[in-house]
């Protein structure tokens, strides 16, 4: 059976069933759509907190912070001694990021590294059980998107999860003729043919990528 098409009555539906945010999700949710932040939007969101909550994950990276919307699901799930690493190169969205954390009082538990990915992660010498890429659409090449999902994955332990954003790039990786496109391509084959992890594209907004490190 096909992934059933989601109408804008099905997707009422599904709002329905999710639970009420908190204020400072719902004000950042707002924001969002008014001033064309991207973010993951709710069922992401909830989808990212309960597989991080799952997979039992407490040190979460993340790369591409914007305002700190998945960042707080992200550390939702990972409980109360959770921590996150998160990484956002314009300066006014990690202000405010850093500010929509503390409102959510999870201000200690989340740095924000205002670095680009690449030299950052080269630099970063922790570990972690869980990580959350949402820049594949920024890198300006496959060879550099493929670096960075090996620099991540360097710094997952066995049973961590390894995920990303924007897998199904509204359908252009079927035939990707832009670096974006070709970005995402590149990204989800090298997942599919890693020996190390074992994977599954799930088709929720614009395509959420989830992978295991193997024991």
């Amino acid at each position: 059976m096909r992934t059933v098409e989601v109408t804008d009555e099905l997707q009422a539906y599904l709002d329905r069933l999710l639970p009420r945010r908190e204020p400072v999700l719902a004000r950042m949710e707002e924001e969002a759509h008014r001033e064309s932040i991207p973010i993951v939007d709710a069922h992401e969101g909830a989808l990212l907190s309960l597989l991080v909550k799952i997979a039992r994950a407490k040190r979460v990276l993340e790369l591409g912070t914007a305002t700190g919307y998945s960042g707080i699901w992200l550390l939702r799930g990972a409980g109360d001694d959770g921590e996150l690493t998160t990484f956002e190169v314009d300066h006014a969205r990690a202000d405010r990021a850093r500010a929509n954390f503390s409102e959510a009082g999870l201000g200690k538990r989340a740095i924000v590294l205002e670095q680009d990915a690449v030299g950052g992660l080269e630099k970063l010498g922790s570990r972690f059980d869980a990580c959350f890429i949402d820049l594949l659409n920024s890198f300006p090449s496959e060879d550099v998107t493929r670096r960075v999902a090996e620099l991540c994955l360097e710094r997952l332990d066995a049973g961590a999860l390894l995920m990303a954003d924007n897998a199904l790039r509204q359908g252009e990786v079927i035939k990707p003729n832009n670096q974006q496109a070709r970005n995402v391509a590149a990204y989800n084959d090298w997942v599919a043919r890693h020996p190390r992890l074992e994977s599954v594209v799930i088709p929720i907004r614009d395509g959420l990528s989830v992978a295991r490190v193997r024991d």
